[in-house]
């Protein structure tokens, strides 16, 4: 039997002994594989949640809810938590008391492109004059130096559907991708099953550039006790190993 099917089961037999079990709904942000698959309810982070608030006996459900509608959501204590940026500070922007968990997962975005451009790319500034495409709203997201960047490079573009970015850089149309590693690897993936990438790039080496800080996610909850229920399972998930085996299973999708 595979350790997840292991580690599943002791999850099982652990939360069958919790006490005052709820039922949670917890609110986080829109389709983002391989973190988050609405139509699964599943995902990276979307399973390490649920699986650390089963330890507890605790059921999960979630809303997918776009980014800036997430607050609304919690200051009307219409869901009872919310999966967001660990430094976003949701309690002053909804004057209301939130309890924050232990990090989730770092989401960490990366500068790619293909190795032998020989970029070397150290810093923000070592992008201008290249033809980069990011992600939607990434001049808001990834600092003053970034928005700068972006302004003064006459070729600079963002693209809503990161599927995209990976099919533009193997196309040739740009030279480095501004995205998340691991949803950068799950489109690479998907392009490459469905036979979308230009068969000349295919089997060029990438590079990670990395010039940009991991950004942690974490849980906003509103009562205390459930946030405590799920730092002790978030320790519990990880010490028996099922934390690792989830974020395995999706990298290998």
């Amino acid at each position: 039997m595979p350790l997840l099917k292991y580690v599943l089961i002791a999850v099982s037999l652990f939360a069958s002994f919790a006490s005052q079990a709820k039922e949670l709904k917890i609110a986080i942000g829109v389709e983002l594989p391989p973190y988050v698959l609405n139509q699964n309810s599943a995902g990276i982070e979307v399973d390490i949640i649920t699986e650390a608030l089963k330890v507890k006996g605790h059921t999960v459900s979630f809303h997918f809810i776009p980014n800036l509608r997430l607050p609304g959501r919690l200051k009307n204590r219409e869901v009872d938590a919310s999966a967001q940026n660990a430094y976003f500070d949701i309690g002053k922007e909804i004057n209301t008391p939130v309890y924050d968990s232990a990090t989730t997962i770092n989401y960490h975005n990366f500068a790619i492109a293909f190795s032998d451009r020989n970029f070397q790319i150290q810093s923000v500034a070592d992008l201008a004059g290249k033809r980069v495409l990011a992600f939607k709203n990434a001049t808001k997201y990834l600092g003053t130096e970034f928005a700068e960047m972006a302004k003064g490079n006459d070729t600079y573009k963002e693209e809503a559907k990161q599927s995209n970015q990976v099919k533009q850089l193997y196309a040739g149309r740009v030279e480095v991708v501004i995205s998340e590693k691991r949803i950068f690897n799950y489109w690479k993936h998907q392009a490459e099953t469905q036979g979308e990438l230009l068969r000349k790039n295919k089997g060029k080496q990438l590079q990670f550039h990395t010039i940009f800080d991991a950004a942690p996610r974490n849980v906003k909850f509103l009562e205390r006790e459930t946030r405590d229920d799920f730092n002790e399972g978030l320790k519990f998930i990880k010490a028996s190993g099922l934390y690792y085996a989830i974020i395995k299973k999706y990298e290998n999708m």
